[in-house]
């Protein structure tokens, strides 16, 4: 991770590089300094692709999507106030709906003596001020009794009706994404280097209107006016692409990819070209996550919320609303 002054997000972290399998919730306590029961959340998010449209949708016969009882597990040697499971909204339907079901019950009562009120929340990205469309779902536990109602949408279709739009922005664009991004190439900030085309794939790259297919890659041209399609990670066997640019004949870099899903400029991935795009697709873009949080810190832990234009500039975010 690169750092900028003042924006060192690991200072007080502590990270445990291990397979989340070997991973107990003993040492994860041990190394915040906590004891069984002293955590106030744990959030998590099982690898997606199992139950991802994207996907074969493979459900638990893909290893992957065994994992989801792994977070299960350590929520057990945990016991936090609440947890924050979050993954894509095709879990609610792999085999007819049984993963989730099962999920849920489970989670409900993870252990003798463990209980969690449980609450699901379907959101799409662009309702959160993030440029993207981005289906997924958040499943909230708490003790106690308590309960997030609704996570509060921040922006909207300009095209919705006046009085559900009520005070709400419009969603973000690409182009808001992309604002004010150096040159293809700068060297800051990080990953910001683009794969190499061919004259062939440069000529057809040029030839997709705004939010066309390409039939070969089967990437989509972005639109400068609209939020993104979703950034996908792509398959086991390479994947990483990012969509076609808006203006120009070329994949956007994982830079801009990252500006997409709401990374701040001082965020840098490690990897290659290809390694950075899918280190992206598989994460939640933090915009979104900074909205789902606020809504846990008020509903479940009585403190007040902060607002939009608050966590969208620590986050760095300000060229997304600076129209």
């Amino acid at each position: 991770m690169a750092r900028k002054a003042g924006r060192s997000l690991m200072r007080t972290a502590a990270v445990l590089r291990s397979d989340v399998c070997d991973l107990t919730g003993t040492a994860l306590l041990r190394a915040a300094r906590l004891s069984p029961g002293g955590c106030d959340l744990l959030a998590g998010g099982p690898p997606c692709q199992a139950f991802s449209v994207f996907g074969r949708r493979r459900g638990r016969k893909d290893p992957r999507g065994r994992l989801v009882f792994e977070y299960l597990r350590i929520l057990s040697e945990i016991r936090p106030r609440a947890f924050l499971l979050e993954n894509v909204y095709g879990m609610l339907t792999v085999e007819g709906g049984a993963v989730f079901r099962e999920l849920v019950e489970r989670l409900s009562n993870p252990t003798r003596g463990l209980h969690y009120k449980i609450s699901v929340h379907r959101a799409n990205s662009a309702l959160y001020g993030v440029p993207q469309f981005r289906d997924r779902v958040f499943i909230i536990g708490a003790l106690e009794g308590g309960e997030v109602e609704q996570v509060q949408p921040v922006t909207c279709s300009p095209e919705a009706d006046l009085f559900d739009s009520g005070e709400l922005l419009p969603w973000r664009t690409v182009s808001d994404a992309l604002r004010g991004l150096p040159p293809v190439g700068s060297p800051y900030p990080a990953n910001h280097t683009g794969r190499r085309h061919s004259e062939r794939i440069t000529r057809r790259y040029a030839g997709l209107r705004a939010g066309e297919r390409d039939p070969l890659t089967r990437i989509n041209r972005l639109n400068d006016e609209r939020p993104s399609f979703t950034i996908i990670v792509g398959s086991d066997k390479g994947g990483g692409k990012g969509h076609v640019h808006p203006r120009e004949p070329r994949e956007v870099t994982p830079r801009e990819s990252a500006r997409i899903q709401t990374f701040p400029d001082w965020w840098a991935f490690s990897g290659t070209t290809r390694h950075p795009i899918r280190q992206v697709g598989n994460a939640v873009p933090p915009l979104m996550g900074a909205a789902v949080g606020n809504a846990l810190r008020g509903q479940l832990f009585g403190r007040r919320t902060v607002s939009l234009e608050s966590y969208a500039a620590r986050l760095d975010q300000g060229h997304l609303f600076s129209r």
